[in-house]
């Protein structure tokens, strides 16, 4: 018997049945767009600001070197270079905060896997000027006490957490940035623990070709603050800074903040040389900028296997304690370096 739900009337064409048709699939909507031109003359500000602020301290100091260094300079002498360094800083803040608050609402409609926070040089330039003001109770005060020289060696570390806390973690600028230790944390820890040694042992010999190669053509290696306080300063000081401070800020900021947000704008080699290298430039030294840099890519590698922040502070840490260890072995004449 016919199925009455696919028959007409007498003497009609059987019905055809009706299949519904299949709604096409909804294609993923675009990323929102982002409107560049209503900021642009922010941005052009900024830039403008930044330049201005940067060029005029550098040249007042310059010009100025003798003068700002004299203890015997008068002060009326000194007034006119005080405060152009002051009206340069002034403007570097006024356009470092314009260009972060332009890249904070251009770049927030940008999905989450993007990065959608101010540029990395603007963060470094503010963690700088951060901890140079930090520093100035520092350099100003008459007694090297051991809070001031803390403060005095940290200063940059801090500057870093202030950007990373601030401009990063609460504007959550970079979803899905893993702060908390992993599940594997003692394997993580293990990790970076176990490849501190070579990572030592590679960068002291690059540092050694670097130091006969510098030495050679002329160069002398002058010790930077941290050489100082390592050499002459308070064990304390010394412990806190290198093996707490210094590897969670520093590990935070260029394998959290910068490794991340170059790895989804640019791809992970960019990510890899370019936090290194970022890594060795604030650390100011020419003798030290290829090891530091060697470094600075064992620490990305180690980052880039794990996914784990632990695991590279773990092999900064253990970096620093063996320097700081041979450092105190030389100071007490323990141990003679030839070179």
């Amino acid at each position: 018997m016919d199925d009455p739900g696919l028959t007409g009337p007498p003497g009609s064409e059987p019905a055809t049945p009706q299949l519904a048709s299949p709604q096409p699939a909804e294609a993923p909507a675009p990323a929102p767009s982002v409107d560049l031109g209503r900021y642009r003359l922010l941005q052009v500000i900024s830039i403008i600001f930044i330049t201005i602020g940067l060029l005029v301290p550098i040249t007042v100091v310059l010009t100025n070197a003798g003068l700002l260094s004299s203890q015997t300079a008068d002060f009326e002498r000194l007034i006119a270079p005080a405060l152009l360094l002051l009206a340069g800083v002034l403007l570097l803040i006024i356009g470092l905060v314009m260009n972060v608050v332009r890249a904070l609402i251009v770049r927030a409609p940008l999905p989450p896997s993007r990065y959608r926070g101010p540029s990395i040089f603007v963060l470094l330039l503010l963690a700088v000027v951060i901890a140079t003001i930090v520093a100035i109770p520092a350099v100003a005060g008459s007694e090297a006490t051991l809070g001031l020289s803390l403060l005095l060696l940290t200063s940059t570390q801090i500057g870093l957490l202030a950007v990373t806390g601030g401009l990063v973690v609460i504007p959550r600028t970079l979803e899905g940035l893993r702060l908390l230790p992993p599940a594997h944390l003692g394997r993580s820890l293990l990790l970076g623990l176990g490849m501190s040694v070579p990572a030592w042992i590679g960068a002291t010999l690059l540092s050694a070709i670097v130091t006969v190669l510098l030495t050679a053509f002329g160069f002398k290696e002058v010790p930077g603050p941290a050489e100082q306080v390592v050499q002459q300063g308070d064990p304390t000081v010394v412990l806190v800074a290198f093996l707490v401070v210094a590897p969670i800020a520093e590990e935070l900021f260029f394998r959290g903040v910068v490794y991340n947000a170059w790895e989804r704008e640019w791809g992970p080699r960019v990510a890899l040389f370019g936090s290194a290298a970022l890594f060795a430039a604030i650390h100011t030294s020419l003798f030290a900028l290829a090891p530091i840099f060697a470094l600075g890519i064992a620490l990305a590698l180690v980052y880039r296997w794990t996914r784990s922040l632990p695991a590279s502070m773990a092999l900064h840490a253990g970096f620093n304690t063996i320097s700081v260890v041979i450092a105190f072995l030389v100071r007490l004449n323990i141990l003679k370096i030839p070179i």
